[in-house]
């Protein structure tokens, strides 16, 4: 398949494990799973962690082990992210919400991050 004829913006990037994963499926193009794709990228992704653009990703696990941060300020953040990066949600109404809390058994922070878009529910933890 010749390069200029291949949608590099929509790769179908769900691993082996993944309870979505379709071994079959090359390229995804339902908006929200689409979405969903880009999201999950964006939480796991650290700024400077992607050759060629120092700003993608939303640093969680900077903002959880460095730095005291509110709520507001990482859901500000990851806000900003989805603005830039997600152009595919135009128009798509979803919520996100942002908690701390102390893990008793090691002393440690934990962030909870739930975000909601349609009919799915995505929560993800970081501690």
């Amino acid at each position: 398949m010749a390069a200029e004829n291949f949608n590099f913006t929509d790769f179908y990037i769900l691993y082996q494990g993944h309870p979505r994963y379709n071994p079959l499926e090359i390229i995804e193009d339902e908006i929200i799973e689409v979405v969903l794709q880009k999201y999950e990228m964006i939480l796991f992704t650290g700024k400077g962690e992607l050759f060629g653009d120092p700003v993608f990703g939303a640093d969680l696990e900077r903002f959880l082990h460095e730095t005291r941060v509110s709520a507001d300020f990482v859901k500000s953040e990851i806000v900003n992210q989805i603005d830039l990066y997600i152009p595919e949600i135009a128009g798509i109404n979803y919520e996100l919400t942002i908690r701390f809390a102390e893990n008793p058994e090691s002393y440690s922070d934990m962030m909870f991050i739930d975000f909601k878009i349609k009919d799915y529910e995505v929560y993800s933890y970081f501690g």
